[in-house]
């Protein structure tokens, strides 16, 4: 059993090693660094832990007994302990174990008596990482160290005696543990570690041999132990607020600069497509399509609340003003300019999720500008409307936002505002959702004269 037992320890240990130098020999050196420093960010809110070793019983023993072997300068390994437990993280440095091991104690040579106990113990530990607190090692170093302590609680029996007349009884036994351990890291989430502890126990009536005092007679218990085990660690993965003054300077600043570059972007935005930046766009719902100057003002030379540019298209594309004006004084245009746009032949086209209209609807802006400007009794309810495509509530509000654009356009040309009303007619569900052309048809705004 015992030969085994070595033969397992040694595969273990070769096994991490040939691990190790595979892991580093296939990967190429900026991929071994970012590892590292993902170790040091490694920092898992659980980690199991399972390990092998030897349990060595200090004091009490009774006379003749004892576990050492004087033969051997610095005694005879015994693979006598095996545990497993599970470490809770709960800040960067504090953390919190539980282990449950089983210890085997016996003679390791014949000038001892013959005896053979049996130890369970159960341990609450607080693990401190040394690495946090006293700063000696490198923030992308592979190697851990941690300190644990707390209490534990143990049962001894015996498992054959020749001079105990209780023997097989067990006692129940409690105290406090210390314990240093050294890890290293060789896979992102997985550490070999060796686990030095010391155990105390000040209710202990067994000696570590077996035999049975007094049960008035309380006697203090010491023992030490050495397992070579692996963990690992699983769950969320937490990213601690560093304490390098350093990396917290150079956050604060990568900070500043992200809500400074976040600014810039917004102020970069130009919401009506003229050229010039929302934050120097003193205009910034001119028409598309219309020259503006530097502060994204539409130029209007001659003063009379027409852009320049749109002017010169109207004219060219339906005369003169004085032509025009000629037409819409007429009663002739008064009751056609009526009909058309009760009747809504009159409307203003938009393009897919836009509340701009789009360029070939300048003409039906031009007609209801002509017609109001004639007729300065008149008052118009313009009505937005968008497509099936969407939810309701957007193409309410796009709807809503088509209309305002084309109110702000008239009142920009001239037109009193209080006597224009903009509101949302919705969604236009007279045409197949399926439809592509036909859609275009009902994003739209029309007007109803009062």
């Amino acid at each position: 059993m015992k030969s085994t037992l070595n033969l397992l320890l040694i595969l273990l240990i070769t096994q991490f090693s040939t691990a190790q130098e595979n892991a580093d020999s296939v990967q190429p050196e900026t991929e071994k660094i970012k590892d590292s420093t993902i170790s040091n960010l490694n920092n898992y809110r659980w980690r199991f832990e399972m390990g092998i070793g030897e349990s060595k019983g200090i004091v009490p023993f009774s006379d003749s007994f004892f576990s050492t072997n004087n033969k051997k300068k610095f005694g005879v390994i015994d693979i006598n302990s095996y545990m497993v437990g599970v470490n809770y993280s709960f800040t960067k440095a504090v953390g919190f174990k539980s282990t449950l091991a089983f210890d085997r104690f016996r003679e390791k040579e014949n000038k001892s008596k013959s005896f053979e106990t049996a130890q369970f113990r159960f341990s609450l530990e607080t693990v401190l990482d040394l690495n946090h607190y006293i700063k000696f090692n490198a923030e992308d170093s592979r190697f851990k160290l941690l300190f644990h302590s707390g209490i534990v609680l143990s049962t001894l029996q015996k498992i054959t005696s020749n001079n105990s007349p209780v023997a097989g009884r067990r006692e129940l036994n409690g105290g406090v543990v210390f314990g240093l351990t050294p890890m290293y890291r060789i896979t992102k989430q997985g550490f070999v570690h060796l686990d030095l502890i010391s155990i105390h126990n000040f209710r202990q009536h067994y000696t570590w041999d077996g035999t049975y005092s007094n049960p008035n007679n309380n006697l203090y218990g010491h023992m030490i132990n050495a397992s070579l085990g692996f963990s690992y660690s699983f769950g969320k993965l937490l990213k601690w607020k560093s304490d390098n003054k350093e990396i917290v300077d150079l956050e604060n600043k990568n900070k500043k600069l992200e809500a400074r570059i976040e600014d810039i972007e917004t102020k970069m935005n130009d919401t009506d497509k003229d050229g010039v930046a929302d934050y120097l766009d003193a205009e910034n719902n001119s028409v598309a399509g219309v020259a503006v100057d530097s502060r994204g003002v539409m130029v209007d030379v001659n003063k009379n609340g027409v852009p320049d540019e749109l002017e010169r298209y109207l004219e060219k594309k339906y005369g003169s003003a004085e032509q025009a004006n000629a037409f819409n004084s007429s009663q002739e245009s008064s009751n056609f300019f009526k009909k058309s746009i009760d009747e809504g032949y009159i409307s203003i086209l938009f393009d897919i999720d836009s509340a701009t209209p789009n360029t070939i609807s300048y003409d039906g802006i031009y007609f209801i500008l002509n017609y109001l400007k004639q007729n300065p009794a008149s008052n118009l309810t313009i009505v937005g409307y968008a497509d099936a495509k969407g939810n309701k509530e957007y193409n309410q509000k796009l709807a809503l936002a088509r209309a305002t654009n084309v109110k702000n356009i008239l009142v920009k040309s001239g037109i009193e505002e209080n006597r224009l009303n903009a509101i949302s007619g919705g969604t236009d569900q007279t045409v197949d959702i399926n439809a592509t052309d036909a859609r275009k048809l009902v994003r739209r705004v029309i007007f109803k004269l009062k």
